[in-house]
């Protein structure tokens, strides 16, 4: 076997193999897993490969489906295992191709350790995709600002309604603070917060406290971009960034101040950062569905640089995924990777 696993708790050597990667992304962190095992979503498993050629990591969150409060008292904890990637973007990563050979050691392992099913999310400049086993499906594109050109020509390509507004921020006397630490959180989430309840996010996106705290705990990987107007702060934005991908992570914006743009400022602002820092891509990501106001929005800062956002879905074990499907009064007759997956877990409205 040329597969080997590190636990959370193995923090030093969990990231010293993950920035072994030249090109490592942020998602594959130690903390940035313990961030979200904070919030109830799985313990943190690193996967390395390593053979005479090829090395790859891919890290996962295994999940006690018994914990799953529609499960309580129908099965007994440390039975039946499933696994996510953490929110974002992850699957196998390597330096060049991912090799078949991790990935047929890996999903071979999954089998033996008695996983039901496996979710993924894919790194978008990963080729896992094509060598994974399951089902992947794009239903969303993601925006990305391709930062190796010169800012002139970033500028340009901005569409024209992008480059007035942030002229317009300019002359309204919007600054710029960017703070690389918890200086400001309390700031943050106060923004953040109000944001998420005027846009009625669902509560999956309502990170607490504890899970910032983690967060920052990622020194070297993050920075808190905050907009002043009048010495107040009325614009905020996370970014999280590995050895070349700078992604658009979680923020929002005071909607009194609307009408200065701070948010066309603020991006405009971030793309400059992390130019300057020699990173390759910056990710705003997508919308909640096809072509929804929010995509059109981040496309206008990149319009020629779209690229479909895949997940994946595979079942291990499909009598124990069909047994499971039965305990919550699902007809398990043609039982497959489509819809909402995986499918014992879904919300009776989604089944």
């Amino acid at each position: 076997m040329n597969l080997y696993t590190v636990n959370a708790d193995e923090h030093d050597v969990w990231n010293e193999i993950v920035r072994s990667f030249s090109n490592y992304d942020v998602f594959y962190l130690n903390e940035y897993a313990r961030a979200f095992e904070s919030q109830g979503a799985g313990e943190p498993i690193l996967f390395y490969y390593k053979d005479d050629h090829y090395r790859a990591i891919n890290v996962v969150m295994k999940r006690d489906i018994a914990l799953d409060k529609s499960f309580k008292g129908k099965v007994k904890e440390n039975k039946y295992y499933d696994m996510s990637s953490p929110y974002g973007y992850g699957g196998f990563l390597s330096e060049g191709e991912v090799p078949e050979e991790a990935v047929k050691e890996y999903e071979e392992y999954c089998s033996a350790q008695g996983y039901i099913s496996e979710f993924v999310r894919f790194q978008l400049f990963s080729d896992y995709r094509e060598k994974f086993s399951g089902k992947a499906e794009s239903h969303t594109q993601n925006v990305i600002r391709d930062l190796q050109i010169p800012l002139e020509d970033i500028w340009m390509d901005f569409e024209h309604k992008v480059r007035k507004n942030i002229k317009k921020a300019i002359r309204s006397g919007l600054e710029i603070m960017i703070c690389e630490n918890e200086d400001h959180l309390d700031d943050f989430l106060s923004i953040y917060y109000s944001t998420m309840d005027r846009t009625g996010a669902e509560e999956d996106f309502y990170f607490n406290r504890e899970f910032f705290e983690k967060i920052n705990k990622m020194k070297g990987n993050f920075a808190y971009f905050y907009v002043l107007y009048e010495n107040k702060i009325i614009s905020t934005e996370l970014v999280i960034y590995g050895t070349e991908n700078a992604y658009s992570y979680l923020g929002g914006t005071d909607s009194q101040y609307f009408g200065l743009r701070p948010n066309d400022f603020l991006k405009f602002e971030i793309i400059k950062w992390a130019k300057e820092k020699g990173l390759r891509n910056f990710i705003l990501g997508g919308g909640y569905g096809k072509d929804d106001g929010i995509f059109k929005y981040k496309k206008a800062f990149s319009p020629n640089n779209i690229q479909q956002y895949f997940i994946g879905k595979k079942i291990f074990d499909i009598n124990s995924y069909k047994y499971l499907c039965s305990l919550r009064g699902i007809d398990t007759a043609e039982i497959n990777e489509e819809g909402y997956f995986p499918l014992y877990r879904a919300k009776m409205e989604e089944v």
